[in-house]
């Protein structure tokens, strides 16, 4: 029901190369079925199979509403980066037997797999549509992942620099710290 929904409010997207965009990610059954038992954390917050599915419809939902509060945001590019922002987190940590992290998980970290699966699906879109997908917008979308942990010193290889970036990352914040006071 959360990938439902989740598939909904991506589907929702009016940017109509950041909806298939979405869309080559949500077609991935292999990626999808991952998704669907996948934490959000070890320790932390969501740390429960369906933690990562739960945690990015929260936050996706909250981004609708926000975005609606600030009519500036670029609503659909807000939306692909707070799907895409923890999609590493697939390959990161494994949900077989007790979590651990997996060896690219410890070496790489889920900001760099995730920027890895979307070069991938950006060359699948440029096969599909027989065009390369827009340089700018997918460097905003790589700015949301990269920077959606606020700072340095917490992980994020960059700080947020645009309005979208800062709302991402204070919505993730807000979940994640929610969640761990549960």
């Amino acid at each position: 029901e959360m990938l439902d929904r989740i598939r909904s409010i991506l589907g929702s997207i009016e940017n109509d190369d950041l909806r298939q965009l979405m869309a080559l990610f949500l077609d991935d059954e292999s990626l999808m079925g991952q998704f669907t038992l996948a934490v959000a954390g070890i320790k932390v917050h969501h740390a429960y199979r369906g933690g990562l599915v739960e945690h990015v419809l929260t936050i996706l939902e909250a981004a609708r509403r926000v975005s609606e509060l600030y009519p500036f945001l670029d609503r659909d590019l807000l939306l692909a980066g707070v799907f895409l922002h923890d999609l590493g987190k697939v390959r990161e940590i494994s949900t077989e037997g007790s979590y651990f992290y997996t060896d690219e998980g410890q070496l790489l970290g889920h900001i760099v797999l995730v920027l890895e699966d979307l070069g991938k699906k950006v060359t699948e879109f440029a096969e599909r549509t027989g065009r390369e997908f827009d340089s700018e917008l997918l460097m905003q979308l790589k700015h949301l992942v990269v920077s959606h942990h606020g700072s340095l010193e917490t992980g994020s290889p960059r700080v947020p620099m645009t309005p979208e970036a800062i709302a991402l990352h204070h919505l993730d914040n807000l979940d994640a710290k929610l969640n761990e006071a549960m």
